[in-house]
């Protein structure tokens, strides 16, 4: 009898900032003062796209989403690394005060390409973040 499963290699990347056609989880709302309220343990993205109301403005607005990052077939990939997430780690660093000790909690972040490739210093930026739910 052979083992029919795969081999385990590195996770799938997830984007934190994708939009909803590309949406598998559903990260947090968006508050008024316009950061993330996470919502733990994992969400299907379905949950917040089935109550959403296209008349408020795109959804993406109202909540944050993730899903797979698409490497290349995304404006912000450089080639080798998610251009939008070292932005947002860079500026946030220089103009917020020292990152608080404690990391926000993120169903995501075991996978996250922005914390794999920025570490902790990506998580204070990412709560701040609001996607642009015209970009491609």
């Amino acid at each position: 009898m052979t083992d029919a499963t795969p081999p385990a290699g590195p996770p799938e990347r997830m984007c934190p900032s994708t939009p909803a056609s590309n949406a598998t989880v559903f990260l947090g709302m968006i508050t008024p003062a316009g950061r993330v309220a996470y919502v733990t343990p994992a969400v299907p993205a379905e949950v917040a796209l089935a109550g959403a109301d296209d008349s408020a403005g795109p959804i993406e607005s109202r909540v944050r989403l993730a899903g797979p990052c698409v490497t290349s077939s995304c404006g912000f990939w450089t080639g080798s690394h998610c251009g939008l997430g070292a932005r947002m780690a860079a500026s946030y660093a220089d103009t917020a005060p020292p990152a608080e000790e404690t990391l926000p909690k993120c169903a995501i972040r075991r996978t996250c390409r922005w914390f794999d490739e920025q570490g902790p210093a990506a998580c204070p930026a990412c709560s701040h973040v609001v996607t642009d739910a015209r970009l491609p």
